[in-house]
């Protein structure tokens, strides 16, 4: 996640609870989760919140692995309004638990029950989300090989969920 993230953002990403197996899931965020700036005509705001548990599992991938415990990655405009917003929090008290996306006021969107919808989606990848950026909101990244590491990053998501 630490390389994807440097293709678009020199913003640190902090590790919150570490790495070691916990009922509470851990926390990875950027800027301690303030909206870190991404470079490009837009100077558009990204905002990444993930949970993660590490579990220990007895299978062929190994002894341990990490389970997303759910998201919140949202981008933003220069006035930190939100454009978008992927959300899955399974765990959390909203009885939205499945994956899915808001449209915020930074989109212009003026349809009061579209802006406060749950747009379903499956699974979004942090990659996916600074893919989109990067191609169709013109996010200039940080590192000539970004496509590169958003392709291997996506592999690595791919084969080892445990649902699509």
């Amino acid at each position: 996640m630490r390389r994807v993230v440097s293709c678009a953002t020199p913003r640190i990403l902090n590790v919150r609870g570490g790495y070691h197996p916990s009922e509470k899931p851990h926390t990875v965020l950027i800027a301690d989760g303030l909206p870190a700036p991404l470079a490009g005509p837009g100077r558009l705001r990204l905002r990444l919140v993930h949970h993660y548990r590490i579990i220990e599992t007895a299978d062929e991938r190994g002894p341990w692995r990490v389970s997303t415990g759910g998201y919140f990655y949202s981008l933003d405009d220069p006035d930190n309004r939100e454009i978008i917003a992927y959300q899955w929090h399974p765990e959390g008290r909203s009885p939205m638990q499945f994956p899915h996306l808001h449209l915020g006021s930074g989109a212009g969107c003026r349809r009061e029950d579209l802006a406060a919808a749950h747009c379903p989606t499956g699974r979004i990848s942090v990659e996916e989300v600074l893919r989109f950026a990067i191609v169709d909101l013109h996010v200039e990244p940080l590192r000539p090989d970004w496509a590169d590491v958003f392709d291997e990053a996506q592999r690595n998501f791919e084969t080892w969920r445990r649902w699509p």
